[in-house]
């Protein structure tokens, strides 16, 4: 395990569910850690202020600022996960490798060029298609 304690991680992409914080305990037997949750996207915002424990290898190193779409203010209740349609899922799936790629950096018109690119490739293999949308349900239903 290569993270360490006091480390600022975070976990998804803010595209679906994104939650980012501060661990605050390392499992080595488990390759676990625990992170006290500070930032999440609107539809986790509740588990702001909670401590999770994760797989580490599902964590990544927090590199610069948090990304946009992201809150630091902890919702008094849980919202409904999002609805979306299978074409949204894959638009989101694109738009989370071009920003896993790119950062947020890229002008909006080249962002949307490049997340339009990767939408298009999705789309033109049904089984990469189908693994994207099954991928998506499985994170949004673990919201509810």
């Amino acid at each position: 395990m290569i993270l360490q304690k006091g480390e600022r991680v975070f976990w998804g992409a803010p595209e679906v569910i994104y939650l980012e914080g501060t661990i605050t305990q390392l499992q080595e037997e488990s390759q676990s850690v625990v992170v006290h949750v500070e930032r999440a996207t609107p539809h986790s915002a509740h588990l702001i202020g909670n401590e999770i424990a994760f797989a580490a290898q599902g964590l990544q190193p927090l590199q610069g600022a948090s990304p946009p779409g992201t809150t630091s203010e902890r919702a008094t209740q849980a919202l409904p996960p999002p609805q979306f349609s299978d074409e949204e899922k894959v638009r989101r799936g694109a738009a989370v490798a071009v920003h896993q790629q790119y950062g947020y950096h890229l002008s909006p018109e080249q962002e949307q060029a490049l997340i339009n690119q990767v939408a298009q490739a999705i789309n033109a293999d049904p089984a990469l298609r189908q693994r994207i949308i099954q991928s998506m349900d499985e994170i949004l239903h673990r919201e509810r």
